[in-house]
């Protein structure tokens, strides 16, 4: 892809989005890497601290920035993808079973990644002009 396509992602909205993945990837390594080397399972990267951070910012970061573009376009499906990944981490919260877990980590990287790139799509479409 060109980079003329992403002219015009925000730097926050380009921090957002690689948190997203990298809440994803660190959800769907954890039982890799558990397999591979039990030692690192109680290290900091794996921590509960650190999925909470993670899912902390990227929830923060997602709703202030799609909020912001949905009150400028009016087009909610990034903010629907948001709702999921909500919903996901409530599930995951309430079931709370650590040995499937990390799939409700990587839907969640997923959902939220996805509502960036709707709104991506959005914004790229949209005709006024995007400050």
């Amino acid at each position: 892809m060109s980079k003329q396509k992403y002219k015009h992602l925000l730097p926050a909205e380009k921090l957002g989005v690689f948190l997203s993945l990298l809440c994803a990837i660190h959800c769907l390594t954890l039982p890799v890497v558990l397999f591979a080397a039990p030692y690192l399972a109680s290290s900091f990267a794996f921590s509960v601290t650190m999925e909470w951070f993670l899912v902390v910012v990227s929830f923060g970061m997602a709703l202030l920035l799609l909020w912001k573009d949905y009150l400028k376009h009016r087009k909610p499906m990034p903010l629907y993808f948001l709702g999921l990944g909500v919903f996901i981490k409530l599930v995951d919260t309430l079931v709370g079973m650590r040995s499937i877990e990390w799939i409700f980590g990587l839907s969640l990287g997923v959902f939220i990644t996805l509502a960036y790139w709707f709104n991506y799509k959005h914004k790229t479409a949209c005709t006024c002009k995007i400050k």
